[in-house]
């Protein structure tokens, strides 16, 4: 796309809202100046064009998401049949494993939540929802995800990783992470354990028939959990039959 395509109003104006995406509930000017890096008065604008149509409203504490945005991504999980598809076939998954089941895809450099279900008997969940956003290089969802994508997105996740670790089992060296994304395309799983959150690890299977965008289904349990012999296993055929049910039943076109 040449410069001249290119909308630099509207590309400001998501920049504002992408503020938003840490999920904090409000926050000031000053704030969005802040995380967004535009002039101040370029921000005030944007912020009340944004709420004069109906994506941002203003609160006691600053401005928030207004309802609106919801219909963006009301759109976009129509699309993929969430409700009538997906959703049925991840809290059959969750039930049979008593563990959160979730399918997520790439965003970026990010791997996000697009649906979820979890038995309430669940033993560890990680408080993510639907939108929640997680890092590529240290989850089995982000590893699978990237096992997925071209070598250049491994690449960019690469190089723009973080310095600081999110727990002391954190992997920080280019090497071994290429090495673990490497090693989930071949055997056709993730596997991830205390990287992103201790005492947490998750498993991530491939999924197909959702287009051309890269999808993955991933479990999440107590490390503990999968030290129990033959535990791995079932995880995994539980996920993979999931994952063919869904395609099986005409998801996401």
């Amino acid at each position: 796309m040449s410069d001249r395509d290119f909308a630099l109003t509207l590309a400001k104006g998501l920049e504002v809202l992408a503020c938003f995406e840490t999920g904090t509930p409000q926050l000031t000017l000053p704030e969005i100046t802040r995380r967004s890096g535009l002039d101040r008065a370029v921000v005030r604008r944007l912020c009340l064009t944004l709420v004069r149509c109906g994506y941002l409203e203003e609160g006691e504490g600053g401005l928030r998401l207004a309802p609106r945005v919801l219909t963006l991504a009301g759109g976009f999980l129509r699309g993929l049949q969430v409700g009538r598809v997906v959703q049925p076939v991840l809290r059959h998954a969750a039930e049979e494993l008593d563990m959160e089941v979730a399918l997520a895809t790439r965003d970026r450099l990010h791997a996000v939540y697009v649906d979820r279900a979890a038995p309430a008997s669940a033993r560890v969940t990680l408080g993510f929802g639907i939108g929640s956003a997680l890092p590529l290089l240290h989850t089995a969802v982000g590893r699978m995800l990237l096992a997925r994508s071209s070598a250049e997105v491994l690449d960019q996740a690469l190089a723009a990783r973080s310095p600081q670790p999110y727990t002391e089992a954190t992997e920080l060296d280019a090497a071994p992470l290429r090495a673990a994304v490497e090693t989930a395309r071949e055997q056709g799983y993730a596997f991830a354990r205390d990287e992103f959150e201790l005492g947490a690890a998750g498993v991530a299977v491939p999924l197909g028939g959702l287009g051309q965008v890269p999808f993955v289904l991933a479990t999440t349990a107590s490390v503990n959990a999968f030290d129990e012999s033959g535990r791995l296993e079932r995880v995994l055929d539980v996920l993979r039959r999931c994952a063919l049910a869904i395609g099986r039943i005409g998801a996401p076109r």
